[in-house]
């Protein structure tokens, strides 16, 4: 596995299936990345065709507008790495999990933010060997990063 999952406490007495916990490692290491590309596969290899993704309130339904919802992801941001600390289980077949994150972001005005997320994961063909994200939702307080972005260049 990969930084973003490797020291995330898993639930306890329920098995998440190995291929669920690559997904999720898989998609933070795509939202983390700036290839240009990463809306397509977003699309096509980690979402099922009626997938939601809700990046900060703004739903992106099915595999179209998943596709887009990448565009314009690095306007204000130059880094960004998403680390899941902990995972429950919201269900006996590990297809609804909870989580906790964090996420660190290098702006384009020099500043550097942290902070901490919740979120859900609904899995779609959970124990195959290709499971899809149904539904990704997160909650956060963004103040700190309206914040960095108010100022000026560091």
């Amino acid at each position: 596995m990969g930084y973003s999952i490797d020291s995330a406490e898993w639930p306890t007495g329920i098995h998440v299936p190995p291929a669920v916990k690559q997904l999720i490692e898989r998609f933070y290491l795509l939202l983390d990345s700036t290839e240009p590309n990463v809306g397509d596969t977003l699309a096509d290899e980690i979402f099922s065709d009626d997938g939601v993704a809700y990046f900060g309130a703004n739903p992106f339904r099915g595999s179209d507008e998943i596709r887009r919802s990448r565009d314009g992801a690095w306007k204000v941001i130059t880094s960004r790495k998403h680390e899941v600390l902990k995972v429950y289980a919201g269900n006996s077949d590990s297809s609804d999990l909870l989580f906790v994150a964090q996420v660190a972001m290098g702006l384009r005005n020099g500043v550097k933010v942290s902070g901490e997320f919740a979120g859900r994961l609904v899995i779609a063909d959970g124990h195959s060997a290709n499971p899809k994200l149904k539904l990704y939702q997160v909650w956060g307080d963004t103040s700190a990063l309206r914040e960095a972005l108010s100022q000026d260049s560091a």
